[in-house]
């Protein structure tokens, strides 16, 4: 049985919380993604999206890449109706097995193939997706738009957890940013990850209980966005 591996990685940040939030306190700049080199392994990337990439991501996606665990995604995006009002839901994907090692980087793009995933799809209430689409695009772009990984940076990054965070803006564009999850820069991105681990508790939880964990994704959406407010 695949284990959450969304609660390892909270437990991962909450352990060097710490030592992050100092870091953070120092140098507040570094409290941002990291820019998002889309060329780096192609072939593997293609795998990836086609595997846990399957719904558009108008309010925002979490793609993540464990070292030696499975991957796993979960997206946000809107859906027209017959009501003309749009609808809104989360869908949470997990592989198998971990398709880094299975398909060597790509290069043996046939053993994706037979690789299954399980997918959840949920709807949620459009005020926790607007919430949500908020945080990812403050996240994403001015002030905090994503900075240059330095040497140091991915050094540190060596076989860590990493994820990746994207929206779709309209007219075709699409932002980017990813980090270490085991080594979060600062509170904000320690939040980013939190919501995204709150968005997949959304879809594991039973329907009576999803409720109350829409309140959660908009009050975690709110308090990112209240620090981002904070330091404008």
């Amino acid at each position: 049985m695949i284990g959450n591996p969304v609660r390892l990685i909270t437990a991962l940040a909450i352990s060097l919380g710490v030592t992050a939030l100092s870091n953070a306190t120092a140098l507040p700049g570094r409290d941002r993604l990291f820019q998002v080199d889309l060329t780096e392994f192609p072939r593997w990337r293609l795998i990836w999206l086609n595997k846990l990439g399957p719904t558009p991501f108008d309010c925002g996606r979490m793609m993540v890449e464990p070292a030696f665990a499975v991957e796993y995604s979960v997206s946000v995006y809107s859906r027209p109706s017959a009501s003309r009002q749009r609808r809104y839901f989360v869908t949470y994907v997990t592989a198998e097995r971990n398709l880094w090692q299975a398909t060597d980087a790509g290069r043996h793009a046939k053993e994706a193939e037979a690789a299954k995933i399980r997918r959840v799809d949920c709807e949620i209430p459009s005020s926790a997706a607007h919430l949500a689409r908020q945080a990812w695009i403050q996240m994403l772009s001015g002030s905090q738009r994503p900075r240059p990984m330095r040497e140091e940076d991915a050094a540190r990054s060596t076989d860590a957890t990493i994820a990746e965070f994207s929206i779709q803006l309209p007219h075709g564009k699409t932002l980017y940013g990813e980090f270490p999850v085991e080594l979060p820069s600062g509170r904000k991105t320690r939040a980013l990850i939190e919501l995204g681990d709150t968005l997949i508790n959304y879809c594991e939880a039973k329907p009576a209980h999803r409720q109350t964990i829409a309140a959660k994704v908009e009050r975690d959406a709110t308090r990112l966005l209240e620090m981002l407010k904070q330091e404008h």
